[in-house]
């Protein structure tokens, strides 16, 4: 047994799902029940219908439904799930007629229990809505209107993996795993649905790439449940140096879990997990990685597709972004303004590849876009704790629907940051990236598109006070702080066409020249980590080191021969 790579929820596998991409029954409909809606088209699930791959192609769409009859018979002791990884921005989901669930939130998964109605055919619909001119939903680079700048097609409705999931009566529903490098081990927590009397973990060697579950485990523990709930702690048998045991960029350790519910000595049901042991901390804005000052080199990365929009068009393109990053030198990326698909992560944590995570934004702030924003952070970090990659959350972008600064604005900056740590202590936190920082952070990033001669200047020596004419935090700083450069760049290969860039050069091996320039300055600067716009254009905005298609532009082996140097001459700027 093999952790499966395609598996829509890496972290919590269970053998024999079974996906539901392919046709589905497509309509458009502003109707509010299933009664007159006529489904007169197919689309192409995950794709979204504004996006090409689909087979649809509607640029503007507000209401979309969707329809999937399934057929399966009831299983003694088993229940079947239907599961959806997101669905932008509302959905409602009717079986057989009967509304039976609604969910909010356009990155996060959601699911329900199929088997009450199983002895039938069962009819499956799925109404989504997203309202093209609302401000007041997470929306990210989705653009008010029609796209253009730095703002991009929609994404309605399904757009991430929907599949099917036997799972037993009795069952595990949730693992929370926590690294901890002094005691050199896991903390566990689990959740478990029905009867049983413990939870058996039997953690594997580390391994690099592939996770293979075939041989003996190293350890295995029991935990008794009480209330459902299981906890404890699994020791890892350290043999030699433990530095060998440990996850980062370049060692990415992971260790296998088989998780087991038990009834006496009965298997009840039965799950496959993972985890690396890393942990992460910053000192006046320095990365710590493992307990060391590490210096993130992170390229831009928007999760957009020619034919899919935010729906990659395969796993296989997935894989081909983590992997293209690594080829160019760098050893992370910043995921912007978008929830990633999981799966992604899962590549991130066997390649090895540092992930800083952004939450969509608003472009409106009232009670509801914060209802909405809180209820979706809240869940994205719960389904995306787990991921050993996954080293920082970006909460708000320059201060995108928080402008202009208010009591009530600022107030809501610094209560989702503390929510944020609460829910997840383990990982770092940009509460506005950018500029315009509150008073909680823990890495103090800066945009600045300036050319590179200036950018060598203000960042030499100090801090710039307002970078891009806004200032960097809402009140002081403390001395001694480092800044994270998490956008700079943005150069264009000059051609034809309306595409744009910050700046642009005109022949490739000018556009290698000057891109080799930025980033010669943030490597030779004193900064704390850096984040170069970006990794390949995206739609209009044409500022890649790939095309859209991802093309190089240059030769992927110039940019990593020149950033593996970077460490020696950031060192040497000290």
């Amino acid at each position: 047994m093999r952790l499966d790579p395609n598996h829509p929820r890496p972290t919590l596998q269970r053998p024999g799902w079974r996906s539901l991409e392919g046709h589905w029954d497509f309509a458009l409909s502003e109707a509010e029940a299933p009664g007159g809606v006529r489904f007169d088209r197919k689309i192409l699930v995950p794709f979204p219908p504004e996006a090409p791959g689909s087979g649809v192609g509607e640029a503007w769409v507000g209401v979309a439904w969707y329809r999937k009859v399934l057929r399966a018979k009831p299983r003694p002791g088993r229940r079947l799930f239907l599961r959806f990884g997101a669905v932008d921005y509302r959905a409602e989901v009717f079986v057989n007629g009967v509304r039976v669930l609604e969910h909010e939130g356009g990155h996060t998964p959601f699911g329900l229990d199929l088997t009450p109605f199983l002895e039938r055919p069962v009819e499956v619909l799925v109404r989504a809505e997203d309202d093209p001119l609302d401000p007041e939903a997470p929306r990210g680079k989705q653009a008010l209107g029609e796209p253009g700048g730095i703002f991009y097609p929609r994404t309605t409705g399904i757009w991430q993996p929907v599949w099917l999931e036997w799972v037993p009566e009795s069952h595990i529903a949730a693992l929370r795993l926590t690294p901890d490098l002094k005691a050199l081990g896991f903390h566990l927590e689990v959740q478990a649905h029905g009867e049983g009397e413990a939870v058996e973990v039997a953690l594997f060697p580390g391994v690099r790439g592939e996770a293979p579950l075939g041989e003996a485990p190293w350890l295995e523990a029991r935990f008794p449940l009480l209330g459902g709930r299981a906890s404890g702690f699994l020791g890892l048998p350290a043999k030699g140096n433990p530095e060998g045991l440990l996850w980062r960029p370049e060692t990415p350790v992971l260790f296998p879990l088989r998780l087991r519910l038990l009834s006496g000595r009965r298997v009840l049901d039965e799950v496959y997990s993972y985890g690396g042991l890393r942990e992460v901390a910053a000192q006046k804005g320095v990365f710590l990685l493992n307990g060391e000052p590490y210096f993130p080199r992170l390229v831009l990365d928007q999760g957009l597709w020619p034919e899919g929009h935010l729906a990659p068009p395969s796993l296989a393109a997935l894989r081909r972004d983590a992997a293209l990053a690594k080829a160019l030198g760098f050893n992370g990326v910043r995921k912007h303004q978008k929830v990633e698909d999981p799966r992604y992560l899962h590549l991130a944590d066997r390649l090895g590849l540092l992930v800083f995570a952004e939450m969509p934004s608003f472009f409106r702030f009232s009670p509801k876009a914060a209802r909405r924003y809180l209820a979706e952070l809240a869940e994205a970090l719960e389904r995306d704790r787990n991921h050993p990659s996954l080293v920082a959350w970006i909460l708000f972008n320059e201060g995108w629907g928080l402008t202009p600064w208010r009591a009530e604005t600022l107030a809501f900056l610094q209560g989702a940051f503390l929510l944020a740590r609460a829910l997840d202590p383990t990982r770092l936190l940009v509460d506005n990236d950018g500029f315009e920082h509150g008073p909680f952070w823990d890495l103090l990033t800066v945009h600045d598109y300036a050319p590179p001669e200036v950018l060598a200047r203000r960042y030499g020596e100090g801090l710039p006070e307002a970078p891009m004419g806004r200032p960097l935090a809402l009140a002081g700083l403390p001395p001694g702080v480092r800044p994270f450069l998490s956008e700079f760049g943005g150069l264009r290969l000059k051609g034809p066409g309306p595409g744009w860039g910050y700046r642009e050069a005109e022949g490739e091996e000018a556009f290698l020249r000057e891109a080799l320039r930025y980033l010669e300055t943030a490597c030779g600067s004193r900064l704390s980590g850096f984040c170069y716009t970006q990794l390949y254009d995206t739609f209009q905005e044409e500022n890649g080191l790939l095309d859209f298609w991802r093309r190089p532009k240059v030769p992927p082996e110039r940019v990593r021969a020149f950033l593996e140097g970077c460490e020696a001459r950031r060192l040497l700027a000290e």
